[in-house]
């Protein structure tokens, strides 16, 4: 017995030693670990709050620092005030880099990299042409009131309140590799449409912290760790001095969920003008079949994500009108069988809205994908779909005549249309004109002949047998 009390005392000792050391040493990894957090793209609502979250769960975790990777033309309905907010409250340093090499940082995205604690470079990396910070919403603030966000954004740093300014009415700064200021802009340098390409800059990394600009250029995320030792910053907590060691610091990527990165995919323009014209055409042809099944509730599946993506995105809603009215006269001359002024028409229409409805030219799908998206919808209304109602009406007229006449089970419930059992075959069928309950399965019907629809018009008979539906 006493082996067994001098066993249980050493475990109860072991397992108070575990719980005492236990949270040190989770406190000593958290205090080794740099989050990384990925936000590339536009920074609409999903990929905004995925990453305000991240870095707020870093701070609360005691992470050494925070590096927010970003490469955006700009904001697009993400909440990047409340973003800028929690990076100002981090009890953490936090590092924005633009990078890789040919990365942006436009729009918020400058509103963003102002907030850093350190703000690191990469090369050809064009950052500025702050105007607008939402590309949603081009006109809601002036070139000042930019940037006095910007300015307040940068409140705990010590920025270029000028660099501001100019990145406010448009000026862009690519880094270049120290020794190289002054040169020429590379002619692959993403600026945008907007941006003022006669006052773009080139800054190697001594005239960027001279100005006031940024602190760091490095080609790799590895080569902007490096660079984080004996840096002072000014987090929410007070001073801090960063140091973090390449080697032995343990990185860790915070991926986003399935859901964000599906929601923030359909956001991209292009994406948004394939679901919409890839959902319009599914649910036409599901119209054009006898009844309503699976195609067609999967077509507006993909028809209520292509809404989604488009709502945030500035476009016009004329033109929107204008290539909804072309699918509409497509449809219109399929359902009369014919291949005439309704079709050149309904083409033009649609291709036309589908070109002038993006209102901003970094937002809008290439060129080359919607002439290949109306010329699709072209050859698939006033062609393929064309053959294929004439194959279903003929096959349907030669098969009629070896039902019509014939005695038929009610397999699913005619409301109005549904399924008999005739002839070895499952038809479409309709209800009885004038008959105002649903038929239901087990029901005897005879079949009269094949409506106007491809569908069955049958005659109810007066007994019941009971059949399994």
């Amino acid at each position: 017995m006493s082996r067994f009390r001098l066993l249980g005392g050493t475990l109860l000792i072991l397992g108070l030693l575990v719980g005492i050391a236990a949270p040190a040493l989770a406190q000593s990894s958290a205090s080794d670990r740099v989050d990384v957090i990925e936000a590339v793209g536009v920074l609409d609502a999903p990929l905004t709050g995925f990453v305000t979250d991240a870095v707020a769960q870093a701070g609360a975790d005691g992470a050494q620092a925070v590096v927010i990777r970003l490469d955006t033309p700009g904001g697009l309905g993400g909440d990047v005030d409340r973003l800028v907010e929690t990076m100002q409250a981090s009890p953490i340093p936090v590092v924005v880099y633009v990078g890789d090499p040919g990365a942006r940082a436009f729009g918020a995205g400058v509103q963003v990299a102002a907030a850093a604690d350190v703000l690191a470079l990469s090369p050809v990396t064009t950052y500025g042409v702050a105007s607008p910070l939402d590309l949603g919403q081009p006109d809601a603030l002036e070139p000042d009131e930019v940037t006095a966000r910007l300015v307040d954004a940068a409140a705990n740093t010590d920025r270029n309140e000028e660099f501001f300014r100019l990145a406010a009415a448009g000026s862009s700064v690519i880094a270049v590799p120290d020794g190289e200021a002054g040169t020429e802009v590379v002619g692959d340098a993403k600026l945008p449409d907007r941006a003022d390409a006669s006052a773009a800059r080139t800054l190697d990394e001594s005239a960027l912290r001279d100005e006031g600009i940024a602190d760091i250029v490095a080609s790799t995320l590895q080569g902007v760790l490096s660079r984080l030792v004996d840096i002072e910053v000014q987090t929410a907590d007070g001073p801090v001095t960063l140091n973090v060691d390449p080697v032995t610091a343990n990185v860790r990527f915070v991926n986003t969920s399935l859901w964000v990165r599906i929601l923030h995919t359909a956001a991209s323009p292009t994406l948004a003008y394939l679901l919409l014209l890839s959902g319009a055409i599914a649910l036409f042809f599901e119209i054009f079949q006898p009844g309503f099944g699976v195609a067609g509730f999967s077509a507006i599946g993909i028809l209520a994500l292509g809404v989604y993506a488009l709502v945030p995105l500035p476009v016009s809603a004329l033109w929107i009108m204008v290539a909804l009215v072309g699918l509409l006269l497509l449809a219109f001359d399929l359902a009369i069988a014919d291949l005439s002024w309704p079709t050149a028409l309904g083409t033009l229409l649609l291709g036309l809205g589908s070109f002038r409805m993006w209102r901003v030219a970094e937002l809008s799908p290439p060129g080359w994908l919607i002439v290949i998206g109306t010329i699709a919808s072209f050859v698939f209304f006033g062609f393929m779909m064309t053959t294929v109602l004439r194959a279903q009406g003929n096959q349907a007229l030669q098969g009629v005549e070896q039902v019509t006449g014939k005695i038929g089970i009610v397999r699913s419930a005619l409301n109005p249309e549904g399924h008999v059992f005739v002839g070895g075959a499952l038809w479409r069928a309709r209800k009885p004109e004038g008959h105002t309950d649903k038929v239901r399965p087990g029901t005897r019907v005879r079949v009269n002949g094949l409506n106007d629809k491809l569908t069955l018009d049958v005659t109810l008979l007066e007994d019941e047998i009971d059949v399994p539906a």
